[in-house]
């Protein structure tokens, strides 16, 4: 039998294999545009059952609207949560149990003589 050789398929550049201008995005509000305004056509030849179709989308839009205009984009800062500061290695008995809460405390104190004045070493 012959030697089968394996075609090596062309190299494509990677810009033109992505949708980085919004096509499909664009189309899709095209295609629905068009559809629509199919629906709309229909529902006024008279076929009530395309009602729901025309009417609810509508709706949809205003309450979405409406909800932008009263509510808008929060700019409050997002929240900053909590926690508590990890315990120390040098807190951790050999046996990898956390001593006393006495020697915790003292550990605890022992790590803050490198933290900067004022800092409570939270800070990056």
């Amino acid at each position: 039998m012959g030697s089968r050789r394996r075609m090596e398929r062309p190299e494509v550049d990677a810009r033109h294999r992505d949708d980085t201008g919004g096509v499909w995005i664009v189309t899709g509000w095209v295609l629905g545009f068009i559809l629509y305004v199919g629906v709309v056509l229909a529902w006024i030849a008279g076929f009530t059952p395309a009602a729901p179709f025309v009417i609810i989308p509508l709706v949809l839009v205003v309450m979405i609207g409406a909800g932008n205009l009263i509510g808008g984009r929060s700019r409050r800062p997002s929240p900053q949560y909590n926690r508590p500061d990890p315990i120390p290695i040098s807190a951790l008995g050999s046996d990898g149990t956390v001593a006393a809460a006495g020697d915790a405390l003292d550990a605890v104190d022992a790590n803050d003589a490198d933290t900067p004045t004022g800092g409570t070493g939270t800070e990056r």
